[in-house]
């Protein structure tokens, strides 16, 4: 996955989901601690087309969950039972140009 790949992250703070977004989480380390902020991203075609996406009977969010320093972050794609998902890592550099491209700065 890329940046190209998500676009329109926006806070769900007194928001409203627009047709084609879906909720998503940033959970992400600050000074003294985790913090997770929720928002609303537009995925790409090539993220629906992707081969385990498809696969999902729906979206019903998606998880940017940061890792240890110098790891890349994990993308969680949830089906609404959250039983199943697909994990994809996603280079720090391309997290940080999603944001960017966004206008997006990280509260904390």
């Amino acid at each position: 996955m890329t940046a190209a790949d998500f676009t329109n992250l926006h806070l769900q703070y007194k928001s409203t989901q627009a047709e084609g977004e879906v909720p998503a989480v940033i959970e992400h380390d600050f000074a003294d601690g985790r913090m997770v902020d929720h928002y609303y991203v537009t995925p790409s075609p090539a993220f629906w087309q992707d081969e385990g996406v498809a696969q999902l009977d729906a979206v019903a969010g998606i998880s940017f969950l940061q890792q240890a320093p110098g790891e890349p972050w994990k993308i969680a794609v949830h089906e609404p039972a959250m039983i199943r998902e697909v994990v994809f890592d996603f280079a720090e550099e391309e997290f940080q140009k999603m944001l960017a491209d966004s206008g997006v700065t990280l509260p904390g």
